[in-house]
């Protein structure tokens, strides 16, 4: 039940993506950095941001409409597109981005905000509308399970940035518990992650904490022993 209600939710987002994505767009937090204005894509990223330090990433899990897609698009091609080399490339993407706008705020100060910059439909909006939603399917379909949010992603950084600070400040946050001791090695888990991690070793070795977690939990409910449980919890020291 909890599963369709997750991806009944995702779907609604999907639909909803024209209109969200003014304030998902990596291109219009930097049009408006260009004019001094902290604009709505700024404020939802420092939201995610600001909610990741307890929620983790329930966001791409729960709501991301690019995150939808990809599950639709990965039943053409569910291989798992997953490792050091692949992951690494979102966080070099996003330092880039994210340090130039930065760079473009310093040099505009002072800053004013707009919470609804550009908020229209005009030829601009809809043609970097569609490269980015071009982008997600192709990418998706020749890399494989959520592809994009691996490797080309420029909002999971700021969650698991989040994520990282709350572990460092041991704060507790929304993360898997497990018990190795009633994994029986059906691989279930593994086979319902969206984001093709190993949850079958995680369980195994007790180390559930990962970066790519999306925190959708599909791996709890497909776990016929109950080995592996969520909730709000401090890292262990």
């Amino acid at each position: 039940m909890r599963q369709k209600i997750r991806k009944g939710i995702l779907t609604f987002s999907a639909l909803l993506f024209p209109l969200t994505f003014f304030f998902l767009s990596p291109y219009l937090i930097v049009l408006s950095a260009t004019q001094g204005i902290v604009g709505g894509s700024a404020m939802v990223f420092f939201g995610m941001f600001i909610l990741s330090i307890v929620t983790s990433r329930l966001y791409c899990g729960w709501l991301c409409p690019g995150g939808a897609m990809q599950d639709t698009i990965s039943k053409s091609n569910d291989r798992r597109w997953n490792g050091k080399g692949k992951n690494l490339s979102k966080y070099i993407i996003w330092a880039v981005w994210f340090g130039f706008i930065v760079c473009l705020w310093i040099k505009n100060k002072p800053l004013t905000d707009d919470a609804m910059f550009k908020f229209e439909i005009d030829p601009q909006y809809l043609i970097v509308y569609v490269a980015v939603v071009t982008i997600i399917f192709l990418f998706t379909l020749f890399t494989g399970k959520r592809g994009m949010c691996h490797s080309f992603c420029w909002m999971a950084p700021f969650m698991i940035v989040g994520e990282k600070l709350a572990d460092l400040l041991h704060i507790p946050r929304f993360r898997l518990k497990v018990d190795p001791g009633k994994c029986i090695s059906c691989g279930k888990c593994a086979k319902a992650c969206p984001m093709g991690l190993s949850i079958d070793k995680m369980v195994k070795s007790g180390k559930t904490d990962s970066t790519e977690c999306i925190s959708c939990l599909e791996c709890v409910d497909a776990c016929p022993n109950g080995a592996i449980r969520c909730g709000i919890y401090a890292k262990q020291r």
